[in-house]
């Protein structure tokens, strides 16, 4: 029996949301940032606060993703479907931003 006048829905800002993979994240130790000492998530959620989307875009770090590139992160983008991103350790947080299309 399906109870669906139970579920509740709560509006929000956020349109899109970002999936960023632990591990990779684990086995890089940063690799992102002035000093490549950064994780990826915590410099887009810098990013992309600085840049006033910080409502708009959730980031959010979970488990494998099944792309395990070496020196990068694996990143889904809900705005981008059925594209999975390896981002590499090192590059410009700005250009990572980029690939994250803005709200239309």
């Amino acid at each position: 029996m399906s109870r669906i006048a139970d579920i509740a829905v709560t509006r929000t800002r956020c349109q899109d949301i970002v999936l960023v993979c632990g591990k990779c994240t684990r086995k890089l130790h940063g690799g992102f940032g002035k000093k490549a000492k950064k994780k990826l998530a915590d410099e887009l959620r810098a990013e992309l606060r600085d840049a006033g989307r910080k409502r708009e875009v959730r980031i959010v770090e979970t488990g494998c993703l099944s792309l395990c590139p070496k020196g990068a992160v694996t990143i889904l983008c809900s705005r981008r479907p059925g594209e999975l991103l390896a981002i590499p350790a090192g590059t410009d947080i700005h250009d990572v931003c980029d690939l994250i299309p803005p709200q239309a």
